[in-house]
């Protein structure tokens, strides 16, 4: 086929030492200027054609670079490459510029490639000291994709003269990589932005990335590509405002300056629009740091808080006074007692006091807080109270004084009168959760006033929010025999 353009050179632009750059023409050619042959490239022919190289630099004299319209004529053939998608170009320009335009590009490109480095790394390090976050796998692989990418591009310039093949190879590798990076952005923006539907997100880019292998060029496949990513976004924005919406702002300049290379208004443009996007990302990423570390540092409060509490509310002035009080009486009624009761007394305190800086413990010593509680305020009132469980394993973990906390709000609303006191404890699973039922015989199902929050129950709703986050409830009410506390603590919604 023939291949026919006009090229109008004004006296004002009339250059010498010019140069016509063709660049991707991933067949044999020929190459004719005015209808005088400049170049041969390869071997056309019916049989026996060989392609040529994938880059051709061909000087004009200045007698051929007058002013004036010239015929740029280039035969060539689809012979070898008749299924590939094609896009061959060809300017006209001076030696000097070239020369220029070829070394800026390669500083921007190993620039380029020295900020998609440094940000596979800091992607690395966030990895490794955050949780092993998923998203961050992805970032990794995209920026070292794509300075793969840059550089076996730098690799080919310094081959041009190699045959097309080479370069027909390496565009392949590349196309694969590019595919493979539109994948891992989308799944950075599904896993950091939990993104419902997810997997039909990746599954049905994956399923058109394969169909338009080999027929759809890289730019359209990159509009379509493009078009996703910001549908992603704006789902994102409406989930998560605060975070996403620096990645939707990431991804529209992406594709802007991206759009500006098509125009070819910027050399490199869609890697400068890659850089821009993770600057904007490492924008985002050091917020939400910093937004993790003060909320590890509230909570580092909060729990020293309640560990205050805890410690506070079993040494409180009354509970000892009255306490002690109750011994002063045994030590002159019942001396066996009164050691009985001092030893159940110390080992609340040493229970209490190795436990208070913990978040959770074991089911186990709970229980043995809340018995030994029980037996102090059986000494104190010369009463019995008694804590069964059912369902229990021994394994499970709770936040510490919880149970404990709630038995001594049913002996003081619930025990006035009384000089026996049934306390149960039971587990029952749920749907996706667990639920601990605590039941006291008690009197406070005949109270009609209603029950006031008290210092023990915020207690218990700050521990539960510490350990299990939004993922607790907790209801109490009167029913038939006596009073229940309900805690249901849920699993994680995925």
């Amino acid at each position: 086929m023939w291949l026919r353009t006009r090229v109008t050179i004004s006296e004002s632009h009339r250059r010498s030492h010019a140069m016509l750059v063709l660049r991707g023409w991933s067949t044999a050619s020929e190459v004719y200027w005015d209808g005088e042959l400049l170049n041969r490239n390869g071997w056309l022919g019916p049989q026996g054609e060989q392609p040529g190289s994938w880059h051709q630099q061909l000087a004009l004299s200045p007698a051929r670079a007058q002013a004036g319209t010239h015929t740029l004529l280039v035969r060539v053939s689809n012979e070898q490459f008749a299924e590939r998608p094609w896009q061959p170009t060809a300017v006209l320009t001076t030696g000097a510029l070239h020369l220029a335009q070829q070394q800026a590009a390669g500083s921007s490109a190993m620039l380029i490639i020295g900020m998609l480095v440094a940000s596979a790394l800091f992607c690395g390090l966030l990895y490794v000291g955050f949780a092993r976050q998923r998203s961050y796998l992805s970032l990794i692989v995209y920026c070292g994709l794509h300075a793969l990418i840059i550089y076996a591009g730098l690799l080919g310039a310094a081959r041009d003269a190699s045959p097309a093949e080479y370069f027909l190879f390496v565009h392949d590798v590349s196309y694969l990589a590019l595919l493979a990076n539109n994948l891992c952005l989308l799944t950075y923006l599904v896993l950091e932005f939990r993104l419902p539907q997810g997997r039909w997100w990746l599954a049905g880019t994956l399923a058109f990335s394969v169909a338009a292998y080999g027929w759809l060029p890289v730019n359209p496949h990159f509009v379509v590509f493009t078009v996703v990513l910001v549908a992603a976004g704006l789902v994102a924005v409406r989930l998560r405002p605060e975070a996403s919406g620096w990645a939707l702002a990431g991804i529209v300049a992406m594709a802007g300056l991206t759009f500006m290379g098509y125009l070819r208004l910027l050399p490199l443009a869609y890697y400068w629009g890659i850089v821009c996007f993770i600057g904007i990302m490492a924008i985002s990423i050091g917020r939400q740091l910093v937004q993790r570390y003060r909320e590890q540092q509230e909570a580092q409060l909060r729990s020293v808080r309640l560990e205050n509490e805890l410690l506070r509310k079993n040494i409180q002035p009354h509970f000892l006074f009255n306490t002690l009080m109750s011994l002063q009486e045994l030590i002159e009624e019942n001396p066996k007692q009164a050691n009985q009761l001092i030893d159940a007394l110390a080992a609340e305190f040493e229970l209490v006091s190795s436990i208070a800086e913990e978040k959770l413990i074991s089911i186990e010593e709970e229980l043995q807080i809340c018995r030994t509680h029980l037996r102090i305020m059986g000494f104190r009132r010369q009463s019995e109270f008694v804590l069964e469980t059912r369902g229990l394993l021994g394994t499970e973990q709770v936040p510490p004084a919880t149970f404990q906390t709630l038995i001594e709000n049913g002996l003081t609303h619930g025990y006035a009168q009384r000089g026996t006191g049934r306390f149960v404890l039971t587990k029952e699973p749920l749907v996706r959760g667990v639920r601990y039922r605590l039941f006291n015989d008690s009197d406070a199902a005949a109270c009609s006033r209603p029950v006031v929050e008290g210092t023990g129950s915020r207690y218990v709703k700050m521990r539960l929010e510490e350990s299990f986050p939004g993922a607790w409830h907790l209801r109490s009410a009167p029913v038939n025999g006596g009073w229940a506390v309900e805690i249901d603590l849920l699993e994680p919604s995925r």
